[in-house]
């Protein structure tokens, strides 16, 4: 029997369970945190929203609900699926344990309390919110490093190797360049060239790549505009871009002429979203959320691809992710009584 007949039979049925935008407009109409509740204790998230709010209340325990629910179902997955499959979805899973030690190091850098940056992190890859609370509670950076060895993390050495020579105040920009240097590298070297099963999972890899070379070359281009003296930038391998959408990034003298540099790759529809968005705010963060979306949305796509292949499960988890982040942007969104067409911007419909 194929790897992939009955996993992605089981994964067609998890899927049965995803939201569907109907539901984000109940729950954007919903009038107060009990209305709300209501609506999400008719969903899959239930058994952890009662674990969650039994402890406490508020948009802390929504999210840690969410959270849960989230690791859970990936879990069961990666639990489901044979030794093949499981190994290709690890590649993706340990991306986002690289996103997720990046928000640990930035609290810490930023002196944050495990609290705040708790707050921060994304508990969709194989560490738990227990472990990242762990990481969250080290006494300092190489602390984090070590305890990532002791777990087995393959960027965790080159981490490690960073922090130790950087000593006490290690340049931001440095850890983050050295975890997604190690991480895709380490991710691409698992993907077989040749290999067309492989494909969607190294395709995927690829776009990452792209993502986490364009948010460094925006943010360059933000520091340059602000007159800070800056080494040149050098991306990261790997990723689709052609090198001249680089170059021109490297020449752009603002915001919106590095946004121009972009309007001609596949990023385009995620400019064009959100530059409105961004000429309201200043916030780059903004803007990158709408960039995300645009890699969000290819993953999600995997999933109506080939029947008996590792893109249904792969798109699985896109959308399952993608749940999640819809969900959390709408939960904050109206907590803070941000409009709901302001949110309703923001979310992506799959």
């Amino acid at each position: 029997m194929n790897d992939y007949d009955y996993l992605n039979a089981r994964v067609r049925a998890m899927a049965t369970q995803l939201l569907q935008p109907p539901f984000y407009e109940q729950l954007l109409a919903a009038e107060g945190e009990e209305a709300a509740l209501d609506l999400l204790h008719g969903t899959a998230y239930a058994g952890e929203l009662v674990q969650a709010t039994a402890v406490g209340r508020g948009l802390p325990a929504l999210e840690s609900a969410l959270g849960r629910n989230l690791f859970a179902c990936f879990t069961r997955l990666r639990a489901m699926a044979p030794e093949r499959p499981r190994r290709l979805l690890d590649v993706q899973f340990s991306q986002w344990d690289a996103a997720n030690v990046l928000a640990v190091l930035r609290g810490k850098l930023a002196v944050a309390a495990p609290a705040e940056i708790l707050a921060a992190v994304l508990p969709c890859g194989q560490l738990s919110e227990p472990r990242l609370a762990e990481l969250a509670a080290q006494p300092g950076l190489e602390a984090v490093a070590d305890t990532l060895v002791t777990w087995g993390f393959p960027f965790a050495w080159r981490l490690r190797e960073v922090i130790r020579a950087a000593g006490r105040q290690p340049e931001l920009v440095a850890l983050e360049s050295a975890i997604n240097e190690a991480y895709f590298s380490w991710a691409l070297a698992q993907l077989d060239e040749a290999d067309p099963e492989e494909a969607p999972v190294r395709r995927m890899i690829r776009l990452q790549v792209d993502l986490a070379n364009v948010k460094s070359a925006l943010d360059h281009v933000r520091h340059r505009t602000h007159g800070d003296a800056l080494e040149d930038l050098v991306p990261l391998a790997g990723g689709l871009l052609v090198p001249a959408v680089f170059q021109q990034l490297g020449k752009a003298l603002s915001m919106v002429q590095a946004f121009e540099a972009l309007q001609g790759s596949y990023f385009a529809p995620g400019i064009e979203k959100g530059i409105l968005a961004f000429g309201l705010t200043g916030s780059l963060g903004v803007m990158e959320r709408f960039l995300e979306v645009v890699v969000i949305a290819a993953g999600c796509r995997l999933f109506r691809g080939d029947p008996l292949s590792v893109g249904v499960p792969l798109g699985f988890l896109w959308r399952k992710y993608n749940e999640f982040l819809n969900l959390r942007l709408l939960l904050r969104g109206r907590s803070y009584r941000v409009p709901a067409n302001a949110i309703r911007e923001e979310l992506l419909y799959v």
